[in-house]
């Protein structure tokens, strides 16, 4: 039961994911100001090079993976926030529900076949 759990939360936030970078590209804006998406971007970065020197990555190291793992979080954020105010803006009425809900039962799919065949493949790297 908990699998169908994570499997729907998951299918839910990528199909947010999907209209939040839908509506990007329709309002040709990001759903923050400038300066918001950069402080996300910089508690992000902080955040990860940290993370990662802890972890045993030397100093440059950490700063590369640190500014990569910042960018896609912020980048995550922005469009999770997105898809939100798209959703909440009645901007599913202009897709369709049967487009959202097809989406939806896809990304579940998707999500449960990465759950299941992720521990696999990255078994060897966590041990």
């Amino acid at each position: 039961m908990k699998t169908l759990y994570v499997a729907v939360l998951m299918g839910i936030f990528l199909v947010d994911l999907g209209l939040g970078l839908f509506a990007i590209f329709l309002n040709k804006a990001s759903p923050f100001p400038p300066g918001i998406v950069l402080l996300v971007f910089s508690v992000m970065f902080i955040a990860g090079m940290v993370f990662f020197e802890k972890y045993g990555l030397n100093t440059l190291s950490s700063i590369i993976v640190g500014a990569l793992a910042g960018f896609s979080l912020c980048f995550l954020v922005v469009l999770f926030v997105g898809g939100l105010q798209f959703t909440l803006g009645g901007g599913i009425s202009i897709i369709g529900w049967n487009q959202v809900l097809s989406a939806v039962a896809v990304s579940m799919i998707i999500s449960i076949i990465m759950l299941r065949v992720l521990p696999y493949k990255l078994q060897k790297y966590f041990q």
